[in-house]
């Protein structure tokens, strides 16, 4: 049974975001990933399981989802060293080891960078917590309220040529992310003699995401995952997933970089039986303000392409005008 999650977004506009999420883990595979990694459900006197305790001194929490919490956390260890960590009870883990076993083999400036995972013991019980990349600089969705949806075009083409080539580097290694969107875009501080705007974006929070060729991924069609507004016409409508779910989805988001407000804001919060109608199966496509410029409309004409065979791959996408430097 899919499970739906409800988000609230961080922009102007602030609706409910719904999410369609991974399949809740099986007895028979939950027991298979506590053996990958070398877990027993032995109890002590407390009733506690016997693990070690965490490498790591969680400080401050720095979100919350459905599948779990995000603190910062600090090295017992190396004292200066932060990283993000992402927590939950081992029992209701699996879509953070679904994104360890993702993550774990990418490397590039525009992913999060994984640094690991570890089972172990707080408060009497077992979390499973995964170690990523610590953004200080919060999410393109927490930059674009911050500036009240007033981002520069100019800025908002470094952050799109950010992601063009994490999603780029995705799909050449056969990975559909499956929810871009404002909120999953990391922001990293840098040197502005490097990067314009002060940040590198990155792409986080693969939960959701899937392999081509894998046995979950199938044939591709089937599927219901993502968040419902920044979902494909062909994924709301037909289940079928591919790397043009992933372009839509981020014309979608360049699309709220530009204008400020949600994409399909004009239509409220609806049921999710409304939004498969509408962004399934219906001819209407979300409000692209006229006073973009001329770059900006064909760019996301490229995106917001209703065939997926017509729709542009982020290899044609980054040869853009709208991106170039």
């Amino acid at each position: 049974m899919a499970i739906i999650r409800v988000r609230k977004s961080n922009l102007m506009m602030k609706k409910k975001k719904k999410s369609i999420s991974l399949k809740e883990i099986s007895k028979a595979s939950f027991e298979t990933a506590l053996s990958s990694h070398n877990v027993t459900l032995e109890d002590d006197n407390n009733g506690c399981g016997i693990h070690s305790s965490s490498s790591w001194v969680k400080s401050l929490l720095l979100g919350r989802g459905a599948y779990g919490s995000v603190y910062l956390g600090r090295s017992k260890t190396l004292h200066t060293c932060e990283r993000a960590i992402k927590t939950a009870e081992i029992s209701h883990a699996s879509s953070l080891m679904h994104e360890a076993r993702i993550l774990i083999r990418l490397q590039s400036p525009f992913i999060v960078r994984c640094y690991g995972e570890e089972i172990a013991r707080e408060d009497c019980s077992t979390q499973y917590n995964l170690i990523l990349e610590y953004c200080s600089g919060k999410t393109i969705a927490d930059l674009i309220e911050d500036n009240n949806g007033e981002l520069f075009e100019s800025d908002a083409k470094v952050f799109a040529r950010d992601v063009l080539s994490g999603l780029t580097y995705l799909h050449d290694n056969n990975i559909v992310h499956c929810d871009i969107k404002p909120d999953n875009l990391l922001l990293s501080p840098t040197d502005q003699r490097f990067r314009s705007t002060g940040y590198l974006t990155k792409i986080g929070d693969f939960g959701l995401s899937m392999e081509k060729g894998s046995l979950e991924y199938g044939n591709g069609y089937g599927h219901k995952r993502g968040t419902t507004r920044y979902a494909a016409p062909e994924l709301m409508g037909h289940g079928f997933v591919d790397f043009g779910a992933d372009v839509w989805a981020f014309g979608c988001t360049v699309l709220e970089m530009l204008s400020g407000v949600s994409v399909w804001g004009e239509y409220g919060d609806l049921a999710f039986d409304d939004w498969v109608n509408l962004i399934g199966h219906s001819d209407r496509m979300p409000h692209v303000p006229a006073w973009l410029s001329t770059e900006a409309l064909d760019f996301l004409s490229r995106c917001l392409e209703r065939d997926i065979n017509k729709r542009w791959s982020t290899h044609e996408l980054k040869n853009h005008p709208f991106v170039l430097l």
